[in-house]
């Protein structure tokens, strides 16, 4: 499964504001609901920070992965975002995160989603640069270039 499939340059955002925790999910989560209209129900933020009260969604490496379930979708939704400066998400290896990969998948159809996270912690893995690399890229269309090159360079 590949994430740059899953984006456009409007579903790329290079320069979050927010710089802390809720704000970024504030600030993502506002701009997912936009993009999908009335398919995402009005409690997204609130799935959202519940989510990250469980426990945080950040894999380390600088990136995190907030991501919920919603009804009204019918495939799973995907933005991605970046922190130049990073933000404090609590992440296991204690580094603040970057890249955020907001994920929000049908509530009654998780596997899709399911799939897309591991997707995402398997690219992670494998490149433990991603971060640097997307941070690196100027514009939305040169952040999917590079997302896709790290795709094909570990995927394949």
């Amino acid at each position: 499964m590949k994430l740059h499939a899953m984006l456009d340059e409007g579903l790329v955002l290079p320069g979050l504001e927010a710089r802390d925790r809720a704000g970024v999910l504030r600030e993502m989560a506002g701009t997912l609901a936009a993009r999908h209209g009335g398919e995402l129900d009005a409690g997204l933020l609130d799935k959202l920070l519940k989510r990250e009260e469980l426990g945080t969604t950040a894999i380390g490496h600088g990136v995190a992965v907030p991501h919920c379930r919603a009804a009204g979708l019918r495939s799973p939704a995907l933005l991605l975002g970046l922190s130049r400066d990073g933000v404090a998400f609590e992440a296991t290896d204690g580094k603040p995160s970057h890249v955020f990969f907001l994920l929000v998948s049908p509530e009654d159809n998780p596997g899709e989603g399911l799939r897309l996270l591991a997707a995402i912690a398997a690219l992670t893995r494998a490149c433990r640069t991603l971060a640097s690399k997307l941070l690196k890229a100027p514009t939305p269309a040169a952040v999917l270039k590079a997302l896709r090159a790290e795709e094909e360079k570990s995927c394949g």
